[in-house]
């Protein structure tokens, strides 16, 4: 457990003092120190809980702090923030057990000096309610959110929303599973999940789709096979919005790291033509597929050409508020400005892959965030300069909590018990 805490430090100091991605800090620090297995499913753990509730974290720290507003080294810091979290709200361990093992941590990593400072604040971290949120405790800090985030969403979905929203992706996150029907039979699927003491529950709505009750980790021999795919059931909504059909044409035009793309491929049968770009190409490296109809480009899906297609996906890149559930990482790298400059990116490549669908073809516009200027904000203003295409409002027996009044798919997450996202059909009339 302390090589465990020791590898965490090490990577949320590397993510307060970069700017990349807490899973690709992650996926490279595990693969230059060897960590594999348990051990790395326990650091991804422990990592995430710590991002996920740094802002109540920080609340506590520095609410005990002689000079609270004084700048801390990141690498203090974040032994902090792991002590407190330890203490104050994970109950698997003995308080003074954490107070010891983080102070030597601290003596072996930064020194004496400042060991005394983290042995003082953990002992003090010991008497504090996890349950009772003090007078002076704002609500963004006690559901750990960035107060522009949380202050944009009171104002566009209440208070008694936002409160749902925080709460749901404060919990730690439940997973879905996708079965490739054409490589794993269902019978086979139960019989591994049996057992490998995996459970699991169909979805209702779908033959392939299942939510993991218990021991996501016993599916890896089928993930790393490629036979189950992680993906969480309203992205495969998305996918099924589009119905590509076996002999379409098929355009996946922002597909890294390919999942979708994966379930396109599945439900067309290897008959037409599937064409997965991307601009990143590192991601695009790793995706491969057994259908010989996909074809895999680095395209920017602004400003290149594509072939004429009866259906295209474009997933566009997005503020990710959606997700922050399971990528918690994301509400401390998102702010204010840049949903202006994603705005402008989704427009731009709605705007253009337009131009690359076949009369009476169709797009299927979708995001994973949940601010409104990226979804109807975006498809809005492409309606009022293209008015031969329409949306397609869908008819089937998919619960109707899941679709907005305007026809757009965008489920709720705390009430669908899914990722946040949002879909709309438009069809070239």
């Amino acid at each position: 457990m302390d090589d465990v805490r020791r590898h965490s430090i090490s990577i949320l100091t590397e993510f307060d003092i970069t700017k990349k991605r807490l899973k690709s800090i992650r996926d490279h620090y595990c693969i230059n120190h060897s960590i594999k297995g348990q051990n790395r499913q326990r650091i991804t753990a422990h990592v995430n809980d710590v991002i996920r509730w740094r802002g109540r974290l920080d609340y506590w720290i520095k609410s005990l702090l002689k000079k609270p507003n004084k700048k801390i080294d990141p690498r203090l810091m974040n032994i902090l923030r792991a002590g407190f979290y330890e203490i104050v709200m994970d109950d698997k361990i003995p308080a003074y057990a954490s107070v010891n093992t983080y102070v030597d941590l601290c003596k072996k990593t930064i020194g004496q000096p400042q060991s005394k400072l983290v042995n003082a604040l953990l002992r003090k971290a010991i008497g504090i309610d996890v349950n009772v949120k003090l007078s002076d405790c704002s609500d963004y800090h006690w559901h750990s959110l960035p107060k522009w985030l949380w202050d944009k969403w009171i104002c566009q979905f209440g208070e008694k929303t936002t409160f749902a929203l925080a709460e749901y992706f404060n919990h730690v996150p439940s997973f879905s599973i996708q079965r490739k029907e054409s490589e794993l039979s269902e019978d086979e699927f139960y019989s591994f999940c049996k057992t490998e003491n995996v459970v699991i529950e169909k979805w209702p709505d779908s033959e392939c789709y299942y939510s993991v009750v218990k021991n996501l980790s016993g599916l890896q021999p089928l993930l790393k096979s490629g036979k189950l795919i992680v993906q969480d059931r309203a992205a495969g909504r998305v996918v099924e919005m589009l119905n590509p059909k076996p002999g379409e044409t098929i355009l996946d035009v922002c597909a890294a790291p390919g999942t979708k793309t994966h379930y396109i491929a599945e439900l067309m049968q290897g008959n037409g033509d599937l064409y997965a770009s991307d601009l990143d190409d590192k991601r695009m490296s790793v995706f491969s597929s057994k259908w010989n109809n996909v074809i895999v480009n680095i395209k920017n899906a602004k400003e290149d050409d594509f072939p004429l297609a009866d259906g295209i996906l474009i997933d566009v890149p997005c503020s990710g508020t959606g997700v922050i559930g399971k990528k918690p990482d994301i509400r401390w790298r998102r702010s204010q400005e840049e949903i202006t400059t994603f705005v402008k990116l989704q427009s731009d490549i709605l705007n253009h892959m337009s131009k690359f669908i076949k009369p009476k073809g169709r797009i299927v516009y979708s995001t994973c965030t949940l601010e409104p200027e990226e979804n109807w904000g975006v498809v809005d203003a492409f309606l009022k300069l293209n008015d031969h295409f329409q949306i397609h409002k869908e008819t089937n027996n998919h619960s109707e909590s899941w679709f907005d009044e305007k026809g757009a798919f965008a489920p709720f997450p705390p009430n669908s018990k899914t990722d946040g996202m949002f879909a709309v059909k438009l069809v070239n009339e």
